[in-house]
């Protein structure tokens, strides 16, 4: 059966989703004040001392939070992760950026800006690198270009991060070109050319592996023109886990997956034809193309139907008539069992993870004829593979490559933890480089892909830490990660002072520091996963990250260096929801579940710290938290069962508890925020799993609340917040990007996903008064910042307003009451967007009652001109009024009367003044194409008709109409 009205479906229920009003249920009450009880602590590493094995610690070990991704996003009435609405979601954000960035009133979205890293160093206590490497992010994929015959052209997939380039790898520094931001996916996990046509490359996206952060996909994107432009591939929406890609001498292309087994097209990705083998898993785990035409299979992954097939006919074969191997080793079954191979011509070589021993990589395979007989060989040396030999720390099921040499047999690589080379065909094994190490060959840990090409030469080899290169067979390794900047994030900091001074916990790549202007490097002040991180708001000398679980890093000399403190390495959740008291200097977070945590004295270093048990948790694991900037010592909890609990008194050994989010029809599912508006009645909340309303808010403390989830897509959103100083628009960091709102209203709120931020998962949001800067983190693509620019004045500004006087703008505003007010900067723009200052009018004084400005522009009117007031506060901290437009009253402004829509045959449009300029109309589709576009003709009228073609489809456009310099556009639809 086709899959595309399955996807046609979806889409078009996703659609009536969006124009459908939910019920909102709410509760005359809060659940009674619940007991709680508080139990001591005591830590189990002291500040400062050494682990017995700080490698260890130093260690992700994904295998060990497989089921968060489960809890965070599974949809509750299926049980499953939903992928496949990811596929529409994607969709959906992609052609509602493209309205966007066409719309005008896109002006009033953030303007996003990257802020990186673009590279990094390690810090005193960050992962050793001996040869001062730097780190990248998680790539799966890479590929050398075949149009480039000096095999110096590499495309890397990031997980999450997008498709990228070289030109020259073999520089020190290369220079890397992002691809596309906004793809409707990034979490590109295979490339691959067609090599009788080599402008054609294709990419697949989705990881097909179960870790706990991994990232969904939403089929194949193809090119046809050298990887210039790319298109989506729509006969892919099912591929949603992409293990492999991969084109044969002829040009038909092959693609791997999680749970839909082998697929082959023979037309260029038009449609897809399901070729794995009969009666085996239809998972594919690797797959392998041989110069002999002899295409190799393993399959098998949380199953126990996996197996080896081969066939000389890939073109042609069909699901029953693949060849099995003669003699074949025993092949893995169970949990996390997966075969990597290598092949070079008809010798092959098969890496096992074994799923009863956690995923230990302790066979290697070989085979000399074809695949038809095997020999196995138990790997030496493999307590250097992986970590010191222990199989509860092994992890090939995650992270296994597989590299022959292509001019001799006998060398081959394999890579987990750290790499192992073989120069005598598999017989012994030495180790070529290590992750965590002061001295040898530095090649981050969790290894996916090793590529030998130009003869045997060249080695690149992916991982978590990003892109290694070697040209001499792996003797010297160097990082190649300059300029790659697919960090993948979990969290974010902003320093309340320092302009910019971030802090940042990444996967499998340490805390990170950023202190510099711009998009810049970063320092990984401590190594291991960099989970939550938080500055004191107050005293940003105090500062903190986490590692996993309840295992905590501290600095308390504004960042230069840091210590850990490991209360627990098991208790709480693997990456650990946590939130500090700036006010009382405490941390508050998740424990064993039914309980919280908190740290009583993180600044001084100290060893008093508590679990407290409360039963209004209903036995469910914390989720997140958010201590009160308004009322000391109260902090709100959400869980893992969908309860929203605040905390009274949270800092006593005998706290309050009240659900306060009981019988309101609200989820029961993750609570992956709650954050705070103007004052502790209005909350915001939101919702991580799929199927479920994902956002609320509430206008009394919790009392009642609103579903306001309106129409953003069936996506998990992780983070929400409030617009600074306002209770009625919002933020909103999702699966999808950054998503903004003018007007909490219901289901009838309007999400807008800002399109210069990237399609990738936004997983934090902070900001800083001072300056007005919004941090977003992303897993995936890094840092990037924004300044927010109408926040309301602090001084309570009760009006802004100007006019024409005599052709010159005369500016009037009034404030209600003053405190620490310096005054106001007036700024102007022409264009709405960039202002400039062009006065200052000082504090009248401190005053309860009403005080009166003014300010003339001593510059003439133009057409229209915007203006802005900049309070500033005797501190520094500054903000800004409402932006205000004013235009010379002698001169009219042109402005659209009228349009004809919807339209049929033509489209009437009719203008406030006849036209003396030159116009022209364009018709752009939902995804941002280019339709259609009419001649430019010089306007006589104050009227225009335009004609549309008949092969113009029936459907929902954006009409771009250009008179002169101006742009108007309007979202049109024709019948």
């Amino acid at each position: 059966m086709s899959n595309t009205p399955n996807f046609q479906r979806l889409a078009f229920g996703l659609s009536l989703a969006l124009l459908t009003f939910t019920a909102f249920w709410y509760s005359p009450y809060n659940e009674p004040q619940s007991p709680t009880r508080t139990t001591r602590l005591t830590p189990i590493i002291a500040e400062g001392e050494n682990e017995e094995n700080e490698e260890n610690e130093e260690y992700d070990g994904p295998d060990l939070a497989a089921e968060l991704e489960y809890f965070q996003t599974h949809d509750p009435a299926t049980g499953t992760i939903p992928l496949e609405r990811l596929v529409a979601a994607d969709i959906v954000t992609a052609q509602a950026k493209s309205l966007a960035a066409l719309a005008p009133e896109s002006n009033a979205l953030l303007n996003w800006s990257e802020r990186g890293p673009d590279s990094d160093v390690a810090g005193p206590s960050g992962n050793s690198r001996p040869n001062n490497d730097k780190t990248g992010g998680r790539i799966r994929a890479t590929w050398v270009d075949m149009n480039d015959n000096t095999g110096k052209t590499l495309w890397i997939g990031g997980v999450n991060g997008g498709l990228w380039k070289t030109t020259d790898i073999t520089q020190s520094s290369p220079s890397w070109s992002l691809v596309n931001d906004q793809f409707s996916n990034l979490a590109v996990t295979g490339i691959c050319q067609n090599p009788t046509s080599p402008s054609t490359l294709y990419f697949c996206t989705g990881e097909a592996y179960r870790n706990s952060d991994r990232a969904s996909g939403v089929g194949v994107f193809k090119s046809t023109d050298g990887g210039a432009s790319w298109s989506y591939l729509s006969s892919t929406s099912s591929y949603t886990s992409c293990s492999r890609i991969e084109c044969d001498a002829s040009g038909n292309v092959y693609l791997g997956t999680n749970g839909l087994g082998l697929v082959r097209s023979t037309n260029g990705g038009t449609s897809w034809t399901n070729i794995t083998p009969t009666g085996l898993s239809a998972s594919v785990t690797d797959f392998e193309i041989s110069s002999t035409g002899r295409l190799h299979l393993c399959v098998g992954y949380y199953d126990a139907t996996g197996g080896y097939r081969f066939t000389d006919s890939p073109s042609t074969v069909a699901s029953g008539t693949w060849t099995a191997a003669t003699s074949i080793f025993t092949y893995p079954t169970g949990n996390r069992c997966r075969i990597e191979l290598a092949c070079l011509g008809n010798t092959l070589y098969a890496a096992q993870s074994n799923g009863a021993g956690s995923g230990v990589i302790n066979t290697i395979h070989k085979s000399t004829d074809g695949g038809v007989n095997w020999t196995s060989t138990t790997l030496t040396n493999r307590n250097i593979l992986d970590l010191n030999g222990s199989s509860s720390a092994s992890q090939g099921w995650y992270c296994m490559g597989l590299g022959i040499d292509p001019s001799n047999a006998n060398n081959v690589v394999v890579g987990n933890l750290n790499c192992l080379k073989s120069t005598d065909g598999g017989a012994t094994w030495a180790k070529m480089s290590e992750w965590a190490s002061s001295s040898g060959q530095y090649v981050h840990a969790d290894v996916h892909s090793v590529k030998w090409y130009d003869s045997g030469n060249k080695l690149v080899i992916a991982s978590d830490g990003g892109i290694f290169y070697s040209s001499d067979k792996g003797t010297t390794i160097r990082d190649r990660n300059q300029g790659l900047r697919i960090k993948q994030f979990y969290s974010c900091a902003i320093h309340p002072s320092t302009t910019n001074y971030f802090l940042a916990g990444a996967q499998d790549n340490g805390v990170h520091q950023l202190t510099n202007a711009g998009l810049d490097a970063s320092t990984e002040v401590y190594g291991g996963d960099g989970a939550f991180v938080a500055i004191d708001q107050n005293e940003p000398t105090y500062q903190f990250g986490s590692y996993t679980y309840n295992v905590y890093r501290r600095s308390i000399n504004g960042g230069s260096t840091w210590t850990s403190r490991t209360w627990s390495s098991s208790a709480g959740l693997f990456i650990n929801p946590w939130e500090y008291d700036n006010a009382a200097n405490k941390i508050y977070g998740a424990w064993s579940a039914g309980s919280y945590f908190r740290w009583d004295d993180p600044t001084t270093a100290g060893t008093t710290a508590s679990s407290v048990a409360v039963s209004a948790f209903n036995g469910a694991s914390v989720s997140s938290a958010m201590v009160s900037p308004y009322t000391s010592h109260l902090v709100f909890f959400g869980t893992q069962g969908g309860r929203i609990v605040k905390i009274d008194n949270a800092n006593t050994e005998t706290p309050t508890a009240t659900h306060i989010n009981d019988g309101t029809g609200m989820p029961t599912t993750n609570v992956s925020c709650v954050n705070i508006g103007t004052n502790d009645n209005n909350l915001i909340a939101s919702y991580s799993n799929y199927g479920t309303s994902s956002i609320w808010a509430s206008t009394n403390g919790g009392t009642n609340w609103t579903a306001v989830e309106g129409n953003l897509p069936d996506v998990p959103v992780w983070w929400v917040m409030f617009f600074p100083n306002s209770n009625t628009k919002a933020f909103a960091a999702t699966e999808t990007g950054v998503w903004e709102t003018t007007l909490l209203n219901g289901a009838s709120t309007v999400w807008t996903p800002n399109p210069s931020f990237p399609n990738t998962r936004a997983t934090m949001l902070r900001y800083r008064s001072s300056d007005q800067t919004l941090l977003a983190s992303t897993h995936g693509r890094g840092l990037w910042t924004a300044t927010i620019t109408n926040v309301v004045l602090p001084v309570n500004l009760s009006y802004f307003k100007g006019k024409d006087k005599n052709g010159f703008a005369n500016l009037d505003w009034r404030t209600e009451s003053e405190g620490n007010n310096k005054g106001f900067e007036v700024e102007k723009s022409y264009d709405g967007l960039n202002f400039t200052k062009i006065g200052f009018v000082g504090s009248i004084g401190k005053s309860a009652s009403p005080i009166n400005y003014s300010f003339v522009d001593k510059t003439p009117l133009s057409i229209i001109q915007y203006y802005r007031l900049k309070q500033v506060n005797r501190d520094g901290k500054f903000t800004y009024s409402k932006v205000i437009a004013l235009n010379n009253t002698n001169k009219s402004v042109l402005n659209i009367l009228s349009l004809s829509n919807p339209f049929t045959t033509s489209l009437n449009i009719v203008f406030n003044q006849i036209i003396d300029d030159n116009l022209s109309v364009q018709f752009y589709d939902l995804s941002g194409r280019l339709v259609y576009g009419t001649p430019v003709v010089k306007g006589v009228s104050n009227q225009i008709t335009v004609d549309v073609p008949p092969h113009l489809n029936n459907g929902f456009y954006v009409a771009q109409i250009r008179v002169g310099n101006q742009a108007f556009s309007k979202k049109v639809i024709k019948l």
